[in-house]
């Protein structure tokens, strides 16, 4: 037995006037087609919902019973129904969101509160993973969307540039470099050196040794962190300086300093990332969002 929903909304009307005739015009149907709706929700359910007289219509108690609960029933399908388009729509359920440390000191939180404001009803899930675990993670469809840094190209996501900022050093705050404006990168030559383990993210660990041995030196690590909190902790405690994207100076971590570098220094690109074939609405959504506030930062 299925209960269709046209019969039950004509089984609600006729139950609130107790007149075919009346209800028939609210309906603005004939009076026969809705006694046939009624004879056929009946038979449906294989109970007699109405006492029929020539003078007046009343309800049986099988009739009773179901006037109890049909108006839940079509609250709840309504109710589902809306759900099922907003989901589409990509203004509710559930997106799973990945992000880099660099990112959530930035752009992320940015992108997160437009999505709110536009779609209140959507369920954002952030995860801070390495760009490395984070392409791996949309590849399997454990996330579905994320911003990484400076990622290598892959077969099946799609990359997009969001915001670039170059990397810039960071020092002891009572490190003598510390009083000057800017850092001739020649400087660091001789000084011990605390960098992201390379199997966390090759292309910025090679990135700051290359740009390193542009200018005439290898840096010597000394420490590494796995992440920026313990790097610029080590850089605190005097164990090293470091070079890091420009963004990290937003955590104002005590005992360290940002200065930045003379002459170019390699920007830094924190980039979109999804799964190219995704057609969800709600990775659409974010992907928008993305752009918009990119777009306003750069």
């Amino acid at each position: 037995m299925a209960l269709e929903l046209r019969p039950l909304r004509s089984f609600l009307t006729v139950a609130t006037e107790l007149h075919f005739s009346r209800a028939a015009k609210r309906l603005n149907i004939s009076q026969s087609a809705l006694s046939q709706q009624i004879r056929a929700l009946e038979d449906n359910l294989g109970v007699v919902l109405f006492s029929r007289s020539s003078r007046m219509v009343e309800l049986t108690p099988a009739g009773e019973a179901l006037l109890e609960a049909a108006p839940r029933v079509l609250f709840e399908v309504d109710r589902t129904t809306e759900r099922v388009r907003q989901a589409a729509a990509g203004i509710s359920g559930r997106l799973a969101i990945g992000s880099v440390r660099t990112a959530l000191t930035s752009i992320t939180p940015q992108i997160m509160r437009v999505i709110r404001q536009e779609c209140p009803d959507l369920l954002l899930e952030v995860t801070q993973l390495n760009t490395p675990e984070q392409m791996a993670a949309i590849a399997n469809s454990r996330l579905d969307v994320g911003v990484v840094r400076e990622a290598s190209p892959h077969p099946t996501l799609s990359l997009e540039h969001l915001v670039s900022e170059p990397i810039v050093v960071v020092l002891p705050e009572d490190h003598p470099l510390a009083e000057q404006s800017r850092i001739r990168p020649e400087d660091l030559a001789d000084e011990p050196f605390v960098l992201w383990p390379r199997p966390l993210g090759a292309d910025f660990f090679d990135i700051v040794i290359g740009y390193c041995r542009g200018h005439g030196f290898s840096p010597r690590v000394v420490a590494e962190g796995a992440d920026i909190e313990t790097q610029l902790g080590l850089v605190a405690g005097g164990i090293g300086v470091s070079l890091q994207p420009a963004y990290f100076a937003n955590l104002r971590m005590v005992g360290v300093t940002f200065r930045p570098l003379l002459g170019p220094a390699p920007m830094i690109a924190l980039q979109l990332v999804w799964r190219r074939h995704d057609q969800s609405a709600a990775v659409r959504r974010f992907i928008d969002a993305a752009r918009a506030v990119a777009h306003r930062i750069e």
